[in-house]
């Protein structure tokens, strides 16, 4: 039996499983006057998903299909659908770091200016600090600050 919907005119509103359309609406449950039958509610199909997190967007000229048009097109579309939902939503914020050097090496774990600093502190050469990097990541270091 389906459920409908109906409501009387003292305000009362109220579902009920009726054999079917054409019987009969009951009566109101709060006065007992006649009611009449509500359009059905509007049905909510599938469900709401925030667009793709930042950090699934390709880092590197590669990921993009080596610069396909489309592949391009895509996720810049995609990345300002994620930038409209964090603006409207503060609390889905993904925090993001520049980054240096995102590609050879540093295509899978980009290395980012805040790490890149943090290398160079000590000796105050960043190109020296960025080959530092290179060769952890090429080794599987973990002196990555």
């Amino acid at each position: 039996m389906p459920v409908y919907d109906f409501a009387c005119t003292c305000g009362t509103r109220f579902e009920l499983m009726v054999p079917s359309w054409s019987s009969p609406a009951p009566d109101c449950p709060a006065c007992g006057e006649p009611t009449r039958r509500r359009p059905p509610s509007p049905a909510v199909h599938g469900r709401a998903a925030p667009p793709p997190s930042m950090s699934s967007a390709p880092q590197s000229w590669e990921g993009l299909n080596s610069g396909d048009r489309d592949t391009i097109t895509h996720w810049r579309r995609t990345v300002e659908a994620r930038q409209e939902f964090e603006s409207r939503n503060p609390e889905h914020h993904e925090h993001r770091d520049a980054i240096a050097a995102h590609e050879g090496r540093f295509e899978r774990k980009p290395l980012t200016y805040k790490e890149l600093a943090a290398r160079a502190s000590t000796g105050k050469d960043a190109g020296q600090a960025a080959a530092e990097a290179s060769r952890d990541r090429s080794t599987g270091g973990t002196s990555e600050a």
